[in-house]
């Protein structure tokens, strides 16, 4: 199985497929590098890299010194990857929560990211329904019934029975202070002031049509001059299991437009 040191040591783990423009996913607290099982198939075209954050699925783990550090070091954990994995402007792709893990990332090395794509993303949590979710993911960590939240999650992105199991099986693997943590830093972060600093980034933010409550968010990227902001009809916050082939198209579309460029 294929690992990567980072620099403070920890061992992340990762699959790569395919060859041509790199494409690395991040994946939600909890979910693990599985939930992106439905865009392997854009290896077609591109090479897809999928891996497990620190504390998830096969990944080592190390606690951060504090929470306001959390993000910083899953953002350096992932420049190891990048660099280790000799990535030349890869594209960020990211789900739901781990949008601010891509944005960060661009953020601190805006060079060497070549577009982002945010599915469900959001620079801080602007909602209050928003916030209650991460409220009661937090409450299920810290009372540690990961198992009800991991069947939770995997009856809600599955397409098959099969996606169920593997989802479910891999989210117990997760550190519940990792996720706890994620979701403390995450709910408290504010990245809306150095969006400006991406005007230069080709990016892509979907939504589905559904999802009331995360796509309010979208007002803190409409102005930026090379973002395309995408709705998925009659879809809500699961795009890359629930709506994958209309999610997989639209993201070609884009790649396609980024290497054209």
């Amino acid at each position: 199985m294929p690992y990567m040191y980072t620099t403070n040591g920890i061992k992340l783990y990762y699959e790569t497929y395919g060859e041509g423009k790199p494409i690395i996913f991040i994946h939600p607290p909890l979910m693990g590098h599985v939930v992106f099982k439905y865009q392997k198939v854009l290896s077609n075209r591109f090479q897809v890299i999928l891996y497990d954050l620190r504390g998830h699925g096969k990944s080592g783990y190390l606690p951060s010194e504090s929470i306001d550090q959390v993000i910083s070091d899953h953002t350096d954990d992932l420049n190891s990857l990048i660099d280790g994995l000799n990535l030349k402007k890869p594209i960020i792709a990211s789900y739901s929560n781990a949008g601010i893990q891509a944005l960060d990332y661009s953020f601190k090395y805006p060079e060497k990211v070549g577009a982002l794509v945010l599915s469900g993303g959001y620079p801080k949590v602007d909602s209050l329904f928003l916030a209650g979710e991460y409220q009661i993911g937090m409450f299920m960590m810290r009372t540690k019934i990961i198992r009800i939240l991991s069947a939770i999650l995997a009856a809600s992105h599955k397409v098959t029975k099969e996606d169920q199991q593997e989802l479910f099986s891999y989210a117990v693997k997760s550190n519940i202070q990792a996720v706890l943590d994620l979701y403390k830093s995450c709910l408290i972060y504010n990245g809306t002031g150095q969006l400006q600093k991406l005007s230069h980034l080709p990016m892509l933010v979907l939504y589905g049509t559904r999802d009331k409550f995360i796509s309010k968010h979208r007002k803190y990227f409409q102005n930026l001059p090379k973002t395309q902001i995408v709705f998925i009809d009659k879809a809500f916050h699961q795009l890359p299991t629930k709506q994958y082939h209309e999610f997989n198209l639209v993201m070609e579309r884009f790649l396609t437009d980024v290497e054209n460029r």
